[in-house]
């Protein structure tokens, strides 16, 4: 006999532990399929595993009316169920725009943040998100062509410090199929079905063809593989932690002998790598494979090589130590920088957040192109080598209509202080400056009849400069 959600979700709380007898739940409510199924089923084990259950919920401003009447069919839900209900208004647009970041890390950001306040002021145990296992699957595959390693393949947790996701074992179908025999209603937020966002990229092109065309397994198949990688990440934790507490730490900086990692094997010396950059850098975002390879082969190099990474971090080899520091604010002893860039790929190139977004579509001609000066299109066949995100060099040149401008010579046209030339990240190929952000794109890579391909670049946190 097929086991029901309900029962499904119950056992996944008592494996997991998720929920201890007498404790307060604080479930996050959008109002959609997820979340309204998520409060249902912990108001039917609440009386079953003695717990209690409340929802917050909220309102992020974006969708004006339709935002209002997310708050209002969420608020009659559980009235319906008899359960507290908690509204918390935020302009997400707002803080995504004092931030510089996108309205979906915003969106989660103020979400955390609320749910976080609320169950401290209200008593709350435990704080209830409505994560399923398509959630893990999109997050693994988004992971993935990202270039994360294994902690950031093992996906979404079933719990972390007081969060606690009860629905990870169920798929999308299964939660609908529940909402429908229960006879419950939900809200559908049009965006979701947009594939502006990468993660709905990932949910309606990908996902949908693998289940449809090579295994309709291919959700449940992707986040099982997810769940295995979680528990080797786990013990990759525990065993890089160990040597990680061999490591030297000072202000800003990490030291630890080459030795340590020497005769280990590859894929603990990548987790220990991983587990020190994100310290330093007090966060894993934008932290990629590529970084923690860059900085594990600083361990089979020369004493002095240096490679610059996120975060204003800089990795290094001295002598038999391998060391990462957090560059000084406004530091004039800042090595070159270079990042190779994968197509589609972002990367953070600015201490204020700023990011660059690379990604290639077929050309269709008479397109209009865009004419600000932070979103770029260049001929992606006329590239020639490799793409990589640097800081200048002696000698730089940008392609013009007639003939070419040396970068410095622009430099010194736009009166760009010298302690920000050092800092100021460009864009080339192997043989010349594509774009220089906010001053001048090569003329040499424009678009044109015989353009195929177009590679957009896109900076993120630029100042709109039209014209």
């Amino acid at each position: 006999m097929q086991e029901t959600l309900t029962k499904k979700a119950e056992r996944f709380i008592r494996e997991q532990k998720l929920i201890a007898e007498g404790e307060r739940v604080l479930a996050g409510l959008s109002g959609g399929a997820d979340s309204v199924c998520l409060v249902a089923v912990l108001c039917e084990l609440s009386g079953i595993l003695s717990f209690e259950v409340g929802a917050f919920h909220l309102n992020h401003g974006i969708r004006g009316s339709e935002a209002d009447e997310d708050e209002a069919f969420s608020r009659a839900l559980c009235e319906g169920f008899g359960i507290p209900f908690f509204a918390v208004r935020e302009d997400v647009p707002q803080y995504a725009k004092e931030h510089r970041t996108g309205l979906e890390e915003a969106g989660r950001e103020l979400r955390y943040r609320a749910a976080g306040r609320l169950a401290s002021e209200k008593g709350y145990d435990k704080i209830a998100l409505a994560h399923q296992q398509n959630d893990v699957a999109e997050t693994f595959l988004f992971h993935l062509f990202r270039g994360s390693s294994v902690p950031g393949l093992a996906s979404i947790p079933a719990k972390r410090g007081n969060i606690i996701r009860p629905l990870l074992l169920c798929g999308r179908e299964e939660i609908e199929a529940y909402l429908a025999e229960k006879g419950l209603s939900y809200r559908t937020d049009a965006t979701n079905q947009e594939t502006e966002y990468t993660r709905n990229k990932i949910r309606h092109c990908i996902l949908s063809y693998a289940k449809g065309h090579i295994n309709e397994g291919a959700v449940r198949h992707t986040a099982e593989a997810a769940a295995e990688l979680s528990l080797l990440k786990d013990y990759l934790f525990s065993e890089a932690k160990e040597l990680c507490a061999q490591a030297a730490e000072t202000p800003g900086e990490f030291r630890l002998p080459v030795a340590v990692l020497e005769k280990k094997h590859r894929v603990l010396q990548e987790e220990v790598i991983h587990m020190l950059l994100v310290r330093a850098a007090g966060s894993a975002r934008d932290i990629t494979r590529a970084h923690v390879l860059a900085v594990r082969g600083l361990c089979f190099s020369q004493s002095g090589k240096q490679v610059s990474l996120p975060h204003g971090l800089t990795a290094g080899r001295s002598f038999a130590e391998l060391f990462i520091k957090k560059a000084e604010p406004g530091g004039m002893d800042a090595p070159e920088k270079e990042y190779l860039v994968e197509v589609p790929g972002e990367y953070s190139v600015g201490a204020a957040g700023e990011t660059m977004v690379f990604c290639c579509f077929p050309y269709k001609k008479n397109t209009e192109i865009p004419k600000n000066e932070y979103t770029k299109w260049f001929d992606y066949g006329k590239i020639k080598g490799a793409l990589r995100l640097r800081t200048r060099r002696e000698g730089d040149r940008i392609g013009m209509k007639q003939g070419s401008k040396s970068v410095k010579a622009l430099f010194t046209e736009k009166k760009i202080a010298r302690e920000e030339r050092r800092r100021l990240l460009l864009l080339a190929d192997d043989e010349q400056v594509l774009w220089v952000p906010g001053l001048r794109s090569c003329d040499n890579y424009r678009i044109d009849e015989t353009t195929k391909t177009v590679l957009e670049v896109r900076m993120n946190g630029g100042k709109e400069n039209e014209g």
